[in-house]
């Protein structure tokens, strides 16, 4: 794979949505020990509405698509998750901005910008045991993969993996 469509993107955020859905009572039980048990609930509400936004079609544009998931996290994810998912997406979406697709260095860059948006949002650091700690691996594999010579597929298997 050379590079990622808006249909591409859209389905990966459709098949996030399927395993937020799915894993919502685990996730809400995770949150108990240091939250108020609300984040699974929350995030299969959110992602519930960005797949509503998807079904009526799919935007033309990868900034429109994700502006789209981004701002409809934003106003139906409650709690901090709401307005740091929406941030990443937001951010992803400004950096891509109106082509059909991403190559390999352009998808880097714009999950790079999605992680500088929770950064410059939540100020979080590494250890904090925040959605960072899972996410900055993640894209500094990808980086590093697509670095290697990876295809964009096998950089997104080693930012899954990381």
């Amino acid at each position: 794979m050379v590079a990622v469509g808006t249909a591409q993107l859209a389905d990966w955020i459709t098949r996030y949505r399927d395993a937020v859905t799915a894993q919502r009572d685990w996730l809400t039980e995770l949150d108990s020990a240091i939250g108020d048990a609300d984040h699974g609930a929350n995030m299969a509400r959110g992602f519930a509405a960005v797949g509503d936004k998807l079904a009526a079609g799919t935007p033309v544009t990868v900034d429109e698509l994700l502006k789209t998931v981004g701002m409809t996290l934003v106003s139906s994810v409650g709690g901090a998750s709401g307005p740091l998912y929406g941030t990443f997406f937001l951010r992803m979406g400004m950096s891509a901005g109106a082509v059909s697709e991403l190559d390999g260095p352009a998808l880097a860059a714009a999950l790079r910008a999605g992680l500088e948006g929770i950064v410059a949002r939540g100020k979080p650091e590494a250890g904090d045991k925040t959605m960072y700690d899972a996410m900055a691996p993640a894209v500094d594999a990808f980086d590093a993969a697509l670095a290697d010579g990876s295809s964009v597929g096998d950089a997104a298997r080693a930012a899954a993996d990381a």
